[in-house]
């Protein structure tokens, strides 16, 4: 088994690749169709619009940006990703894949605790992409100024 091994260790040792390296290869075929692009969206809190019914329920808010490069092709056969940028420009800044839940907690002037759900999803259509945010009890409280970024691949 000694003299198999040191077989195997001699062969690699005598046939190691060593040299100098070989010319440059031709150019390949240039890549067609990729594409990529970012955009970061600001949505103002007094521009947050309202949808709901008459009885209150199933509110919402929501914001549309017109973006031409999400064409029909793109809309077919690309992606859209969306994210909610948390404390833009701070120094904890993060970014959070869409559709983002969370839970929050607080008390009110009486000092009654309250609970509750934001979601924020998104959805796009060709030429335009539009930013939601729902509380679960359907609370008609506006939102505060929120940045979204949005990666195009296509």
């Amino acid at each position: 088994m000694k003299k198999l091994l040191l077989l195997v260790i001699a062969s690699l040792a005598l046939f190691s690749c060593e040299g100098p390296m070989g010319p440059q290869g031709p150019q390949g075929v240039p890549g067609e169709g990729m594409f990529w692009k970012y955009y970061t969206y600001t949505v103002k809190s007094q521009d947050w619009k309202l949808a709901t019914t008459e009885d209150g329920l199933n509110t919402y808010y929501w914001y549309e940006f017109q973006n031409e490069d999400i064409t029909d092709d793109l809309y077919l056969n690309g992606y859209v990703l969306g994210y909610l940028v948390q404390s833009p420009g701070a120094e904890n800044e993060v970014i959070t894949p869409l559709p983002y839940t969370i839970h929050r907690g607080g008390t009110d002037e009486n000092d009654k605790e309250m609970l509750w759900t934001e979601t924020y999803t998104y959805d796009y259509m060709p030429g335009s992409i539009a930013f939601y945010v729902q509380y679960n009890d359907f609370a008609q409280q506006q939102p505060e100024d929120m940045v979204f970024r949005v990666i195009l691949n296509n």
